[in-house]
């Protein structure tokens, strides 16, 4: 029996030997890989996210413990990763951060150094403005990084001693929804633009777009509210397939549309909004055809407010004259008396003819009254004033001579194509002047794809009459008198019924 035993307990030998081996093992400590730190946007950029990696050899479950002498944490200091925010300071410095890792049992602890830039500070400037639109919003309250100020009539704040930073900029006012606007601040000057809105100072407009002519509906014409710079606002709208647009947040007070197809401007208007809601319905100009019953040839023509203008040059020529010759009828650059040559010269087909006053109007010329079709006639200065007022002009500005700048009637009626150094219009009138130049009283031609001049009947004085001048760098229309031998462009209008 005790052999027995004696024979076990040899054979317990070893298993005890391996149990006192590992049982007098010394635990290994937490490894740490790395530590790691990224700023995150703010203001002076004092937001640090740091973040440890580390491993244990006895795959033993690990606690964290982040700390430092300066500064704040922000959240847990337990975890990985952790959200430190440095003091503020005055000059460039550097902050140590520890990480202290452990098993239980034993820990390791990791130094990380962040370099922390001074707190900096710049100046802000900036506009409160109606949303989608430069409309301003005066006495609205604005708030930046703690500051206050209050826009002026024209919009206007400013702040100095604003922190280098991401920013966020919050404009109030009673009736109006709160605007913000996020921004970076940088060292120097910085401008932005706060946005805000209100149903009780804007107005919802709406209503149908037709052709001014058949009266059919226009789908698909954007209709845009443009700034007081005439540049386009956000503020749009494309009609229906029935021509129906509806366009909300429109400051009250005056508004300038434009109305545009997929190709040109077609018109311009103004419209007084004084309700939280208008009705406007919008009759945009539509050219039709006509033909010249004395030569068979067909003009576009167009209606702007009570009458219809011809919107191509007249190109009657039933005789032509050169240059040199000081009453007639032109052709830019053609200085022959062939009128079948003057004809397939392609300033003819482009630009039309140019013609003396006195041909303008003598009653020789089929329909007993001046050059004009049968049913047309040689528009007088009046009606021409008429055109300017319906298309803006100011009432007190019309009878004035020289340059008429309101309304920028000029820029309405030039075609979009073919004036030089970029001194197209918008045609939003559809009345499509091109720059045919003219034939000078003394002989020569002069001014193609720079300018444009016509005729009125209305005499000035014995020897000049009234004109049109348009400029390629003007968005005015010129009322100037010139000789009767001048050579230059003619619209007719349409005789009333």
């Amino acid at each position: 029996m005790k052999t027995r035993l004696s024979r076990q307990f040899v054979l317990l030998l070893p298993l005890l030997a391996v149990f006192i081996l590992f049982s007098c093992e010394k635990n290994l400590p937490p490894r740490i890989i790395k530590t790691e730190f990224a700023r995150e946007p703010g203001i002076g950029n004092y937001n640090f996210n740091v973040r440890v990696e580390a491993s244990d050899p006895e795959l033993n479950k690990l606690t964290y413990q982040w700390s430092a002498a300066k500064g704040t944490f922000t959240g847990p200091t337990d975890q990985t990763d952790a959200l430190w925010v440095a003091p503020a300071t005055t000059v460039d410095d550097t902050y140590q951060l520890f990480i202290t890792v452990s098993d239980g049992d034993a820990e390791t602890m990791d130094t990380l150094v962040i370099p922390v830039a001074a707190l900096r500070f710049a100046k802000l400037t900036g506009f409160a403005l109606f949303t989608g639109c430069k409309v301003p919003v005066g006495g609205a309250i604005i708030t930046l990084d703690g500051k206050t100020d209050t826009t002026e009539l024209d919009g206007s704040f400013g702040f100095d001693g604003v922190r280098v930073g991401r920013q966020t900029i919050t404009a109030q006012k009673p009736d109006f929804t709160v605007g913000t606007t996020k921004l970076m601040v940088v060292e120097g000057i910085n401008n932005a633009l706060v946005n805000l809105t209100s149903s009780k100072y804007t107005c919802k407009l709406s209503g149908k777009i037709t052709g001014n002519m058949t009266h059919n509906p226009k789908p698909y014409y954007k209709v845009t509210i443009l700034n007081a710079d005439f540049t386009d606002s956000q503020l749009s709208f494309i009609s229906s397939a029935d021509g129906d647009y509806e366009i909300s947040g429109i400051p009250l007070g005056l508004a300038r549309l434009i109305v545009r197809d997929d190709v040109r401007a077609r018109m311009e208007t103004l419209v007084y909004l004084e309700t939280e809601e208008r009705v406007f319905n919008i009759a945009v100009p539509e050219p039709f055809r006509f033909t010249d019953s004395r030569d068979n040839k067909e003009y576009e023509a167009v209606r702007i407010s009570s009458k219809i203008w011809m919107a191509q040059n007249l190109a009657f020529i039933p005789h032509v004259s050169p240059s040199f010759d000081q009453g007639g009828i032109w052709v830019y650059g053609y200085s022959g008396f062939d009128p079948a040559a003057a004809k397939a010269t392609e300033n003819y087909t482009k630009y039309g003819c140019l013609y003396d006053w006195t041909t303008a109007t003598a009653t020789t010329h089929g329909n007993g009254r001046d050059i004009c079709p049968s049913g047309w006639h040689l528009p007088d200065d009046d009606e021409w004033k008429s055109l300017e007022l319906a298309l803006g002009m100011e009432a007190v500005e019309l009878d004035s001579t020289g340059w008429r700048f309101t309304g920028d009637v000029g820029k309405k009626i030039k075609i979009e194509t073919g004036w030089e150094s970029d001194g197209n219009g918008s045609n939003s009138s559809s009345f499509s002047a091109i720059p045919a130049g003219y034939r000078y009283a003394t002989g020569g031609f002069l001014g193609m794809g720079g300018f444009a001049t016509f005729w009125t009947s209305t005499v000035y004085d014995k020897e000049s009459s009234y004109r049109r001048y348009l400029y390629y760098n003007q968005n005015a229309i010129g009322r100037f008198n010139d000789f009767n031998t001048s050579g230059f462009s003619v619209r007719c209008v349409k005789d009333l019924n």
